[in-house]
């Protein structure tokens, strides 16, 4: 059969060229992603950006060539409208979570409450996005048990119908920043005033680049959201705490802010800081409930 044959059989079959038109959408449709999915490839080196790009050229690519299928069967879709409004029903009855999710998927590419980058956290789950597509988000879990720890290496994928149902925590958004708390104990007889003191300013001796950055990002934070600029700068607080036993003990927590992907590595050098600190000054931490660390004496010369 010659081209000619082929365009024969199309013009006399009734819906050939709506046929040929829709193949021809299709295959170019495609070429155009894979064309854009490399260029892409070779222009953006980093992953994050590269994956986003490469999702927003395939939305793009399917959402456009849907609307010119649809222009193309215009006059068929207008003759089945009453059949196909009653499959539509049924489907929706039927995949309400398929249709809720398209929806928070629509939601989240006006509101964004992530993208890929991201660190956040939803439901049970917490983690860096590393893609998002039209019904679920991949990410790389972060274990969690109250703060956030390292990467499991796993990917994890959750549906976007969560985000008609749980609140999405961005710990990365706006600014890179948490506000995280270590609490000592020590024995009542302490000078807690000069103790509160000592704790706060060792660890803005420690943390003073972290902290200078950290202002920076808050300022800018609100500069784009009607958010107050809270303190970066380290803060000790004293409170008294009641045993079981009946003692009592002066608990101390000091607040600091650091990276969202280094909080577990900052909160662990400022601890060891500080206990180094309170060793060198023969401060007595408290151990049980019973008894105190008495003072390390240095050794004889």
């Amino acid at each position: 059969m010659t081209v000619a044959d082929f365009y024969e059989v199309l013009r006399l079959w009734p819906k050939g060229h709506q046929a040929a038109t829709t193949a021809a959408i299709v295959a170019g449709g495609y070429l155009l992603y894979v064309v854009l999915k490399w260029h892409i490839g070779r222009l953006v080196s980093r992953p994050e950006i590269r994956q986003g790009y490469w999702g927003l050229s395939r939305n793009l690519v399917f959402f456009v060539g849907a609307a010119l299928i649809v222009a193309v069967w215009i006059d068929e879709l207008k003759a089945v409208s009453l059949l196909l409004t009653g499959l539509l029903a049924a489907t929706l009855l039927v995949n309400k979570e398929v249709f809720l999710g398209l929806a928070a998927r629509l939601t989240l590419s006006v509101v964004k409450q992530y993208d890929i980058g991201d660190r956040i956290r939803i439901h049970t789950l917490s983690g860096d996005v590393i893609d998002i597509g039209l019904l679920h988000t991949w990410v790389m879990e972060v274990a969690y048990d109250g703060v956030e720890k390292q990467s499991t290496g796993r990917v994890a994928v959750f549906p976007h119908i969560w985000l008609t149902q749980y609140a999405v925590y961005n710990l990365t958004r706006g600014h890179q920043y948490l506000w995280d708390e270590m609490e000592l104990a020590f024995p009542p007889d302490v000078d807690g005033a000069a103790l509160t003191s000592l704790l706060a300013a060792e660890a803005e001796r420690l943390l003073h680049e972290d902290i200078e950055q950290a202002r920076r990002a808050v300022r800018k934070l609100a500069e784009q959201y009607a958010s107050r600029n809270p303190p970066v700068t380290p803060i000790a607080y004293a409170r008294m705490v009641q045993q079981p036993s009946g003692h009592q003990l002066l608990a101390i927590a000091v607040r600091f802010s650091a990276l969202a992907r280094r909080r577990r590595e900052v909160h662990s050098r400022l601890l060891l800081h500080l206990l180094q600190v309170l060793r060198e000054r023969q401060i007595p931490l408290y151990t049980s409930l019973y008894e105190t660390l008495p003072p390390r004496r240095a050794p004889p010369a």
